[in-house]
């Protein structure tokens, strides 16, 4: 008879496992529970949350709709909720242009709900320390809307003097922010046409025309270039670059002669991104000057943390400094006589040697003056 090829079954089987010899029935420990269930749920809970992320930045353009509705509410904190929401959605759209639907920017329902909010504040007789931060967040969040018929009018009268200076100052950044864009685009300027390796020296001219002919921000513009407060007349600099047009390089050669530094070095940056020579002298002395080190020689502190503050603000912007030196440099290359375009070859090549700057800082000196004398061979 062939053996049978099942087991045996008789107890007497050495093949048998008896009960007595099974291993202890132990209960699972919390570490394996946590390992069997809760850290799957935990990713499972995770990669549901990413999903809801994306899912809600998705659909981020038609929430716009309930943030408007909020801000015309009687409820100033639902207010000031929304309008920070859609502040921070205007910059996620420059950040990352949409592609299927129209930029937040240009909704005109959009730009008139702030708009109004901002009227409603500025109409406040004695705003309270809460208010002018609203009336400063709201004034720099309409510099990036693209509805200047909107947005002027109202950004003009946060511009106007009466106002407290940290609102001011936020209105000219927007007036700054706006015109600049369309000085861009009148000069087809290509952002990425600096970061190639095949630089050129740009031909820089004036507009033919303001970028901005609203009446009111032109004096509001001009105001502040005569403020007392620095800080104004050096975005008031700024401002009138991007804005250009005969009467902005007329008033920007009149301010190369401020008292103070840092309106200066703004002029000279807004005169050289028109392409007019006259910047030249004052560029010369600013690339000069970014090369010494601080000293404390004819400067009274009240203490020694007055002097350190100085000493590092000063060293923080040296290379800033530099760094638009250099780019003024290029745009104002073609304007320049020949003994002009002599020293500022000689200025680049000195900063490109001067250990006391940045590594960034000599290579584009570097780069610059390579590019520079080829043109002089």
């Amino acid at each position: 008879m062939r053996p049978s090829s099942q087991e045996p079954t008789n107890s007497d089987s050495p093949h048998q496992i008896r009960p007595e010899e099974l291993p202890p029935v132990k209960p699972p420990s919390a570490g394996f529970i946590v390992q069997l269930f809760l850290i799957p749920a935990l990713i499972v809970m995770a990669v549901i949350a990413v999903w809801a992320l994306f899912g809600k930045l998705a659909d981020s353009g038609s929430d716009w709709t309930q943030l408007v509705a909020e801000l015309g509410s009687g409820n100033e904190h639902r207010q000031w909720r929304a309008a920070q929401e859609l502040a921070q959605m205007l910059r996620n759209d420059q950040i990352s242009p949409p592609t299927d639907r129209p930029p937040l920017s240009e909704i005109p329902e959009i730009a008139n709900s702030l708009v109004d909010l901002l009227k409603t504040s500025l109409a406040t007789g004695n705003p309270s320390e809460e208010e002018l931060l609203q009336q400063k967040f709201l004034a720099r969040a309409l510099g990036g809307l693209n509805s200047d018929d909107t947005v002027l009018p109202v950004l003009a009268a946060a511009m106007d003097p009466a106002r407290e200076i940290s609102v001011r100052e936020s209105a000219l950044m927007s007036v700054t922010s706006i015109s600049g864009r369309h000085f861009d685009s009148a000069t087809s300027y290509d952002p990425a046409a600096e970061s190639r390796a095949e630089a050129v020296i740009p031909d820089r001219k004036p507009l033919p025309s303001p970028a901005l002919t609203h009446p009111e921000i032109q004096e509001q513009i001009r105001i502040a270039a005569q403020d007392q407060e620095a800080l104004l007349r050096s975005l008031a600099a700024y401002a009138l670059g991007n804005i250009s047009g005969p009467d902005s390089i007329e008033l920007l050669q009149v301010m190369l002669l401020d008292g103070d530094a840092g309106t200066r070095a703004n002029v000279v940056m807004s005169l050289a991104r028109n392409g007019n020579a006259a910047a030249i002298p004052e560029l010369l002395n600013i690339l000069s000057d970014c090369q010494q080190q601080f000293s404390a020689d004819g400067q009274k502190f009240v203490d020694e943390t007055a002097r350190r503050r100085a000493e590092l603000e000063y060293e923080a912007q040296r290379p800033v400094l530099a760094r638009n030196g250099l780019r003024a440099a290029l745009d104002l290359w073609r304007p320049a006589s020949a003994q002009q375009q002599q020293q500022l070859l000689q200025t680049v090549q000195s900063i490109a040697e001067c250990d006391s700057l940045a590594a960034d800082v000599r290579l584009q000196a570097q780069e610059l003056h390579s590019l520079l004398s080829k043109q002089l061979q």
